[in-house]
């Protein structure tokens, strides 16, 4: 069955959503420009923590700023990894960056996180933006107060963060073109299921098809601890052993692969490999 993923849209910032789904098109990373204020609020005491933790009784622990306003990851970026810097995808194109303000810390001082976790960097405008495990991080417009997470689940492309990692998260193709949605690691590495697999049912476990040589192009996915956006179910991630006695994960009973090919964050390079490899788009399966 199909799942269709909707979010209610804020009057409060209905003016602003309607100007950007006007102005049409994407938010190239060539763009510019834009309302980059923050909400209100402004700037926290001296030697107050300018990035820190807090809960909600549905979200569980994340990522806010030093005055409690929620901050958020756009699944159309790609995070930095490795020699891949973080691209930031939200311009002043569409009115991206009017919805979605750039959260740069004047300085990092931080509660309940680690301080390595946050970096830094230059976007196309020549702006500054604050970094949290490589992903670039954004206010929501929509947020007026302090605890506010109106953005959560946006389009399924904005999510807050947490003090503990994604496990699997979403991203999506900043062109707009296939796969505009698709499961990936924390990283931002792109996760792959094999049309030949059977797939697991609540009774029994899924049997990968891929052993051997096809591994070394197709290496599995696992992961011990499931934290997901809040639009996905962690339920629907599960662990089975494989017929060679190592662990894989599954979404929905399909097993979980990397692509050896991708070399960089948002690399989609194994969809459609000789027609029996795709992405997972959550939406259809």
């Amino acid at each position: 069955m199909r799942q269709v993923f909707s979010i209610p849209v804020l009057g409060a910032v209905a003016g602003l959503i309607f100007s950007a789904v006007a102005c049409g098109g994407n938010d190239s990373a060539s763009g510019g420009g834009g309302n980059n204020n923050p909400p209100s609020g402004g700037p926290p005491p001296a030697g107050a923590p300018t990035m820190k933790i807090a809960t909600s009784a549905t979200l569980g622990n994340y990522l806010v700023d030093g005055n409690g306003r929620s901050l958020y990851y756009y699944a159309k970026d790609f995070p930095a990894a490795g020699s891949n810097a973080a691209v930031s995808n939200c311009t002043g194109a569409g009115g991206c960056l009017a919805l979605w303000p750039v959260f740069d810390a004047s300085s990092v001082v931080v509660q309940g996180i680690n301080a390595s976790d946050v970096g830094e960097i230059t976007r196309a405008d020549g702006s500054k933006q604050t970094t949290f495990r490589g992903w670039p991080l954004y206010y929501f417009a929509g947020d007026m107060n302090a605890g506010d997470v109106n953005g959560e689940g946006f389009g399924s492309i904005w999510f807050v963060l947490h003090d503990q990692a994604y496990s699997v998260l979403l991203m999506s193709n900043p062109s707009g073109q296939p796969p505009t949605l698709y499961l990936a690691d924390g990283a931002g590495r792109t996760l792959y299921y094999f049309f030949q697999d059977t797939v697991g049912t609540a009774t029994t476990p899924p049997v990968s098809a891929c052993t051997t040589t096809c591994l070394a192009s197709w290496p599995i996915f696992l992961t011990n601890s499931t934290v997901v956006p809040s639009i996905l179910t962690a339920s629907d991630f599960t662990v089975f052993t494989r017929p060679d006695g190592q662990m894989q994960s599954a979404y929905k009973g399909h097993p979980l692969y990397y692509f050896a090919g991708d070399a960089a964050p948002g690399d989609t390079k194994g969809r459609g490999v000789n027609n029996v490899w795709d992405s997972l788009d959550p939406r259809v399966l």
